[in-house]
């Protein structure tokens, strides 16, 4: 875990690659004297983050492409001023799909 987090893998994926909850590989790295890097998407993520949820992915959708957690994906959407769907309004590209046939 330690090789894999300091190579830039996220705790998030780290955790589902172990199957093991985040917060667990957090204090495992902690606990190993690995310094935990702050939380955020790159530029690069943000873009994607913001076309996917306008392309009508919710921000677990969108997390799960990123390997990241669903709440740092609505941060980086709601910095960048995107406007948030209701609840009943974020269907997943599934549901949208199905839905259609």
């Amino acid at each position: 875990m330690v090789s894999a987090y300091e190579s830039g893998a996220s705790l998030i994926s780290i955790a589902r690659e172990h199957l093991l909850g985040k917060e667990t590989v957090r204090d495992t790295l902690a606990d190993a004297g690995v310094r935990i890097r702050r939380q955020g998407l790159d530029d690069d993520q943000v873009t994607h983050a913001v076309r996917r949820y306008e392309e009508g992915f919710t921000n677990r959708d969108i997390a799960r492409e990123l390997g990241v957690g669903h709440s740092m994906v609505w941060r980086a959407l709601k910095r960048e001023g995107v406007k948030m769907r209701a609840n009943s309004d974020s269907t997943s590209r599934h549901t949208r799909i199905s839905r259609q046939t």
